[in-house]
């Protein structure tokens, strides 16, 4: 073939090839892959605790008669020292107590719907949880009297895929044996063999209710009264556990 005509040949050959290569690149498109989150409920903001809660979802939970002897702890606003180092064993922090009176009160310790229970609060400690990256978690609470609380909440917020639940389980199971009794193995109330157990029936009652709000009950457990309420929101799930006397 004439020089001259093969020259120009091979010349409009490459150009077509670099022409398709540009055009095949700009037309791809990234492939992205987006996580389905647990819940795809309507979600509102959180509510505050309510003393006389009656939500949508609730399953109450008897503890089992037992021979076992239990010996109940009482409360105590020492307590938080005690959380404070038995979190720090499992890698997670607990500040040190924020300690709240008077006019405060209503600032910072409104938890309470009913107007009578909020007013019976005249002394209130707040911690703050995070967890080993230093990533706030939430909150522990206690409540009550100058003398001792009559309530104490742990409050933590959650992503829409529950990804910190580990982390929630560790903090309510350190609240049950250092508030109210290192004994569930003994007692498992409700067949359920430990706070984690607990944890995750409340979590698949709630994604399987059509409230926004649900709760679990556990009742005559040494004394004390747990609540573990779950409620979906804007960030997620808001976690409260809440014992009291």
């Amino acid at each position: 073939m004439n020089k001259k005509i093969l020259i120009p040949v091979i010349f409009g050959v490459i150009t077509a090839i670099i022409l398709m290569t540009i055009l095949v690149t700009a037309n791809q498109k990234p492939i992205t892959v987006t996580e389905k989150p647990i819940n795809e409920k309507p979600v509102t903001e959180p509510i505050p605790i309510r003393d006389n809660l009656i939500p949508l979802n609730e399953t109450a939970i008897s503890a089992n008669n037992t021979a076992v002897p239990i010996t109940p702890i009482d409360f105590s606003y020492d307590s938080n020292s005690l959380m404070k180092s038995s979190l720090a064993a499992k890698g997670i922090s607990m500040s040190s107590a924020l300690k709240i009176s008077g006019g405060s009160i209503a600032k910072y310790c409104a938890f309470y719907v009913d107007i009578e229970k909020q007013n019976s609060i005249e002394y209130c400690t707040s911690t703050e949880i995070k967890d080993s990256d230093g990533k706030f978690l939430g909150n522990i609470h206690m409540v009550g009297s100058m003398d001792s609380p009559s309530a104490v909440l742990g409050i933590i917020q959650t992503d829409p895929y529950m990804s910190n639940l580990d982390d929630i389980k560790i903090i309510y199971q350190v609240m049950v044996k250092s508030l109210v009794c290192d004994c569930w193995q003994d007692q498992k109330p409700g067949d359920l063999e430990s706070v984690s157990s607990w944890i995750d029936a409340t979590k698949s009652h709630h994604l399987e209710a059509t409230g926004t709000t649900s709760s679990s009950k556990l009742t005559g457990f040494v004394q004390k009264q747990l609540l573990l309420e779950v409620t979906t929101n804007t960030e997620g799930y808001l976690w409260k556990f809440i014992i009291s006397n």
